[in-house]
């Protein structure tokens, strides 16, 4: 890939936008105190990097406690994890020190029986997310040969395309589905490559990045079920649902979320994923979303699974299902509703609040003011219950990422303060004596249960970003020219991803023919460019044109 021109330090960001925030006087009380707790976010990310640092430098994790480490992914998770927080936060000397080892150590070949899914939103994420705030080539010339070499994970199965969970980048070219599964591919793995995959696209000039990602959108495209809401497993040979049950937690979650986000990475023109996106979330509404009423949670509004076949409904919601509110809030801001301010994006807009109070519920409820894995939403009590075999708190995101959007979205100041309030019950119960942190066994326990040693590479990359960016004055990653992978990396909206401007994103001929005419998806002038695709392909991509 041609290398970029080197943007100067810090990234130039636009100037603020204007949020619904009250009274001058009010504004700055809180942006002064909000300040104030940027800082203790900036210390705490400052403290958990310098032990990954002295104790684990160039390893995928430390280990908090014992400050050994850990190799799971051979790739350098933590350090790829964070190189875009070393630089939204300011820590340049840092950042540099990271660049060097990415561009003098970082070796693929170690890598063997890894996830997929997560080298993907991690590693090639986080290079991506380097290389556009930063315009350093090292960074995309690292994530095209990643990619490159897990592009045969796409041809174990030529007649569907999907990519297999376990690869290998050793030169075997291993290539498995878990046991527990079947052998089938899962929903949330297979349908969150498309934002990393695509940019490569765009800007390496390999069409092949973006067709392998397409391609599992066009593979459930029309094939919901119930309408709007896509099981969990999918056979990778007959792409066949191979389960009944569907969720907005583990096995599904981040396909929705990529359903949003592919459109607004299309500068909101791509309707394909947007109709996708609304029907699922009408299809959420309708069948996943619950309320508690007097007798369950205070009449708390939550997100259960549930298995279309049998109808059996499960009033548990796991922490991974806080994204959603999140999730919402975009879209309802976004305009993929309609208008902006419309009766759909009220209602998708209320449905988010009432969402995030529950989320922000499964840490006020508990004593150790964290919340469990798995929340369970109990007849005969008011609380927002810790499930009894899913009570530890892993230090996930999700909560503090809905939190930064609802507060970005609304200019409401109570989702700083809730922020806040988990950011002191990370730095009481977490925080270990030589700078990191660690996850709790038991947070129905005042005193967490113990520690279970883990500090995942997410909590730095994730929880202490959202954290932080929900503490800014809201301007720092504008969340109206960035979208954010489903592990908090940044990606800018160029004008050049619109819907129809470039080879992979214009419609096949099967789309068109089977376009609705009474709600057509494809206008004239999109028509029209597929007409001249062999001749936009030939001058885009002169050694590969189609013919």
């Amino acid at each position: 890939a041609a290398a970029p021109a080197k943007a100067g330090w810090p990234l130039p960001w636009l100037p603020p936008r204007t949020l619904r925030r009250g009274t001058e006087a009010e504004v700055n009380a809180s942006d002064a105190l909000a300040r104030v707790r940027l800082e203790a976010v900036r210390g705490a990310f400052k403290r958990a990097w310098g032990a990954y640092r002295k104790h684990a430098w160039g390893m995928d994790e430390i280990k908090p406690i014992s400050n050994k480490s850990h190799d799971w992914l051979h790739l350098g998770a933590t350090m790829i994890d964070c190189l875009d927080n070393l630089w939204i936060f300011g820590l340049k000397a840092e950042f540099d020190e990271a660049k060097e080892w990415v561009a003098t150590k970082l070796s693929f070949s170690r890598a063997v029986g890894i996830s997929m899914f997560e080298t993907v939103i991690r590693i090639i994420g986080g290079l991506l997310s380097a290389f556009e705030l930063s315009r350093e080539a090292v960074f995309l010339r690292k994530a095209e040969e990643l990619a490159g070499l897990m592009m045969y994970s796409f041809k174990a199965n030529p007649e569907t395309g999907v990519p297999c969970t376990t690869i290998s980048l050793d030169g075997s070219r291993r290539c498995t589905f878990p046991t527990w599964t079947q052998r089938n591919a899962i929903l949330a793995e297979f349908g969150t490559i498309q934002l990393e995959f695509k940019y490569l696209a765009h800007h390496t000039g390999r069409k092949e990045f973006w067709e392998v990602a397409e391609r599992q959108i066009r593979n459930v495209r029309g094939r919901t079920q119930p309408a709007g809401l896509y099981p969990n497993f999918m056979s990778p040979k007959t792409l066949r649902w191979t389960t009944t049950k569907v969720s907005m937690g583990a096995l599904a979650d981040s396909f929705y979320e990529y359903l949003l986000k592919q459109w607004l990475m299309s500068s909101r023109t791509d309707s394909r994923v947007a109709q996708m996106y609304t029907e699922s979330v009408a299809a959420i509404t309708a069948h996943l979303v619950r309320e508690g009423g007097l007798a369950r949670c205070a009449n708390c509004t939550y997100i259960g699974r549930w298995n279309f076949r049998t109808k059996r409904y499960e009033d548990k919601m796991d922490h991974l299902v806080c994204f959603v509110p999140g999730m919402l809030a975009l879209g309802a801001h976004s305009g993929i509703h309609g208008v902006r301010g419309g009766a759909a994006a009220r209602a998708t807009m209320a449905l988010a609040e009432q969402l995030m109070e529950t989320c922000y519920r499964m840490y006020s409820d508990q004593p150790t003011g964290l919340a469990p894995e798995i929340a369970e939403l109990r007849e005969g009590t008011s609380r927002v219950a810790a499930d009894s075999g899913a009570r530890h708190n892993l230090l996930r995101p999700e909560t503090v990422e809905s939190l930064f959007v609802l507060w970005w979205v609304t200019g409401d100041e109570k989702y700083r303060d809730w922020g806040w309030h988990i950011f002191v019950a990370f730095e009481r119960l977490c925080r270990l004596q030589d700078g990191g942190y660690s996850g709790l066994k038991d947070v129905t326990d005042r005193h967490g249960g113990g520690h279970n040693g883990k500090m995942e590479s997410f909590f730095l990359a994730e929880t202490l970003k959202y954290l932080w960016l929900l503490f800014g004055d809201g301007t720092e990653v504008p969340l109206d020219e960035y979208v954010f992978n489903t592990e908090a990396h940044p990606l800018r909206i160029h004008e050049d991803y619109r819907f129809g401007s470039r080879f992979g994103s214009l419609p096949l001929a099967e789309d068109l023919a089977n376009d609705s005419p009474e709600r057509p998806l494809f206008d004239q002038s999109v028509r029209a460019r597929v007409a001249d695709r062999a001749e936009l392909l030939a001058r885009t991509f002169p050694a590969a044109a189609e013919t």
